[in-house]
């Protein structure tokens, strides 16, 4: 039988008030004067009209015992561990959401949170919501890497990390490496770059994507930097990549072609932020994770189990 449109606004109110006002049902029928009934078959035809989806969260596929293990062995601030159920998500959505809650709680006013370019990194930005606060800054870590469009991009993962939270974008409007010193210098000395370095050194959390020596690292897939370097970076002792920026495995920065015309943060101003968080997904991304936490470029880590293990086996 079909619902009328004043049927249909009982049930979503009835749905709003048990799940956005969280009162129980036979609350809900004492002030709608109706039967404790009638809101049980309200609520269910909410799940049929589809105005109450059930998800299982992402705090329900966290595997607290590898982040207990991984917080022991590199002395982390804490570590984000997800278990993606294969055909159910990925472990990109997954891993942004549990990052995101944990991002949030973390949130004060004031707070600076500095962020990177990539798929992981992305995903949190798709999945953050206001937190505690919404007096918080979010710089760009890196200029552009790729078209402006796409989610990955520094600037739309500022921008909606800003959006998401209600705080202050302040995206990095330049390519991550431009064509030689003096333009890069020429770019840092204007007001409008300058201060976005200057926002970028206040960071209060950094949320950066780790690269490995690897075609499919964001610098290289774009096309920033020419993939057949990576064998060059790779003989000076390079293992792994963050903003551009290549360090080997001890973390130790790895000098590269492109130093003084890449306009991101620089290792040592990224170790220096007192809560560093890794977000990277992938076994073959190990080596160069482990280099980033033992080296302290970084100090917290999101990833998926997969990963965990062979950072654990290394």
């Amino acid at each position: 039988m079909a619902r009328n449109r004043r049927d249909e606004e009982l049930i979503l109110r009835i749905a709003r008030m048990r799940y956005d006002q969280k009162l129980p049902q036979h609350e809900i029928a004492r002030q709608l004067a109706v039967s404790e009934s009638t809101i049980s078959r309200a609520l269910k035809a909410a799940m049929d009209l589809g105005f109450v989806e059930i998800q299982i969260t992402p705090y329900a596929m966290r595997d607290f015992e590898l982040e207990r293990r991984l917080v022991a062995r590199f002395g982390l601030e804490f570590a984000v561990v997800v278990q993606p159920r294969a055909g159910a998500h990925n472990a990109y959505e997954i891993l942004g959401r549990a990052l995101a809650r944990t991002i949030e709680d973390r949130l004060v006013p004031g707070a600076v949170l500095g962020v990177s370019d990539g798929d992981t990194v992305a995903a949190v930005a798709a999945a953050i919501r206001r937190g505690k606060t919404s007096d918080v800054d979010v710089v760009s870590l890196i200029g552009g890497v790729g078209a402006p469009q796409i989610p990955s991009h520094s600037s739309e993962v500022c921008r909606m990390l800003a959006a998401g939270l209600g705080g202050r974008a302040w995206q990095l409007p330049v390519p991550a490496i431009v064509d030689d010193a003096v333009a890069a210098k020429a770019l840092l000395d204007t007001a409008a770059v300058r201060s976005v370095f200057e926002t970028m050194r206040r960071s209060t959390i950094a949320l950066v994507g780790v690269g490995s020596m690897s075609p499919r690292a964001t610098v290289f897939r774009h096309g920033v930097i020419d993939p057949g370097y990576i064998r060059t970076i790779a003989a000076k002792g390079a293992i792994g990549t963050i903003c551009g920026r290549f360090f080997g495995p001890d973390g130790k920065p790895v000098p590269s072609d492109f130093d003084d015309r890449t306009l991101s943060v620089t290792l040592a101003e990224l170790a220096a932020v007192p809560l560093g968080i890794a977000a990277a997904v992938g076994a073959a991304k190990a080596p160069a994770i482990r280099a980033a936490v033992t080296g302290r470029l970084v100090n917290a880590l999101g990833t998926d189990s997969e990963t965990a293990r062979a950072l654990l086996d290394g």
